[in-house]
């Protein structure tokens, strides 16, 4: 050991270091602002939300072969454990009550609306998409 280290020493930095490590400064501040009463700032994080959503659809998009899009699709669903049906190809339906674990990524129902939809928006960017009745239905355009 060095001068002036100690096990108690380096054992208190590295329980600091985890404690404020990743997103846990950044997570409750997000959530914090999202549930914020103020229409302007909801809208603002509904907004950057779903453009960096839609920024990781291109990414995939990218990345993969035309006929996995739905199933990078169907897996961002499973994975947060939203309801959906798809029909062939051709018709994905998502269920918008977005009710979500305290400690998950998508944080907040805002958050993960704003973010699926964006997210859609870049892997399906030739697709139409109708809101209502709880459900957001993409549809392949012939």
């Amino acid at each position: 050991m060095g001068f002036g280290s100690s096990f108690a020493r380096d054992w208190t930095i590295s329980k600091t270091s985890r404690f404020f490590g990743k997103n846990r400064i950044a997570d409750p501040l997000l959530a914090r602002l999202a549930e914020d009463p103020s229409p302007e700032i909801r809208e603002a994080v509904s907004r950057h939300t779903y453009s960096l959503g839609q920024e990781h659809g291109c990414g995939f998009r990218e990345r993969v072969q035309a006929e996995d899009i739905l199933t990078i699709v169907e897996s961002f669903l499973i994975t947060i454990g939203v309801p959906y049906e798809r029909k062939g190809n051709t018709q994905i339906t998502i269920r918008t009550d977005f009710t979500i674990p305290a400690d998950h990524p998508l944080c907040t129902p805002l958050i993960a609306g704003a973010y699926l939809r964006g997210l859609l928006a870049g892997l399906l960017p030739d697709w139409v998409s109708e809101e209502a009745d709880g459900a957001i239905r993409y549809l392949a355009r012939k």
